[in-house]
């Protein structure tokens, strides 16, 4: 997950919208549908986070959630939702 930046950056539009598509990567590659968006769940999440520290795990809480969905279909283990050549464009 390429969150770089300094701390006031987890707030902005463009740091968020990096993490509302990897949630939807996530639930794509889980083949999950939804009646709630990425957007949805991020912004959730967002309001719950006090901290950039906690915004972020609560992200990759959600992300692993949605990759632990997708290995119990039978995914491949080596999948990692982080590395840039595993996510799909939109």
């Amino acid at each position: 997950m390429d969150v770089s930046g300094q701390e006031t950056d987890w707030r902005s539009a463009a740091f968020r919208q990096k993490l509302v598509s990897q949630i939807e990567d996530a639930m794509r590659k889980a083949g999950v549908g939804h009646s709630i968006s990425s957007k949805d769940m991020e912004n959730h999440v967002f309001l719950k986070a006090k901290t950039r520290d906690e915004y972020l795990s609560l992200v990759a809480r959600l992300i692993i959630h949605f990759r632990d969905i997708w290995l119990s279909r039978g995914a491949p283990a080596s999948w990692n939702p982080w590395k840039p050549s595993n996510r799909t464009s939109g």
